[in-house]
């Protein structure tokens, strides 16, 4: 969740685990702050694309300000770290699908 309440996503990802888009298809964020994830007021949401959980690390799938790799809006960190969380969260679950099923990585 976002600051503001739930935050909906919608994510390709390529068969090597990559990132090839994200787009927030709903959210109800501050505007002026939080709604910098809409690629038409920032291309924050386009720092994404060609990431994988080895680009970075598990770990840097975070903000700055909590020591990862993906920057923050100045006034604005839960929105940002939410968003970012839930990429990562949904390529983990990718990445145990495919080791269970055995699909290439």
């Amino acid at each position: 969740a976002g600051y503001n309440g739930l935050i909906q996503l919608i994510m390709a990802v390529d068969l090597q685990g990559r990132v090839l888009g994200v787009r927030v298809t709903r959210h109800q964020e501050t505007p002026g702050l939080g709604d910098k994830i809409e690629p038409q007021l920032s291309d924050w949401i386009h720092r994404f694309e060609g990431r994988s959980l080895e680009d970075p690390e598990v770990a840097g799938w975070t903000v700055r300000k909590n020591g990862g790799d993906f920057d923050q809006f100045t006034g604005a960190t839960i929105t940002p770290r939410a968003v970012v969380h839930a990429v990562r969260d949904r390529l983990l679950a990718l990445q145990k699908q495919a080791d269970i099923s055995g699909a290439p990585q």
